[in-house]
Order: structure tokens, then sequence, then C-alpha cells
């Protein structure tokens, strides 16, 4: 029976995380800020109204 547990048990390889141990949800919540960030500076030299000033 014990062993019935320790095989349906969650595994830790099944937990969204990257190899330094920052969960994906949190790294790619930062590769979109920089993505976006690096956009509104390319808008802001091509059209200066669709700048974000936060």
């Amino acid at each position: 029976i014990l062993l019935l547990l320790i095989a349906s048990a969650p595994s830790v390889d099944a937990q969204l995380k990257t190899k330094d141990d920052v969960p994906l949800a949190s790294f790619h919540a930062n590769v979109k800020r920089t993505l976006q960030k690096l956009l509104n500076k390319r808008c802001c030299q091509i059209v200066p109204q669709c700048c974000e000033w936060n």
C-alpha cells in the first residue's frame, strides 16, 4: 500500500519551475514586462503619442 501512495504522489518535476527554482509564471511575467518596455521605447521613437509614462 505504501508503494502505491508513493507512486501516486505528485512528482517534484511536475511543478513549473526553472532550473534556478523560479516559478515559470514569474519568469513569463518578467519576459512580458521586458518586451513591453522595449516595444514602448520603439513606439516612442516612431510615434511619440503612443508612449506610456509610468
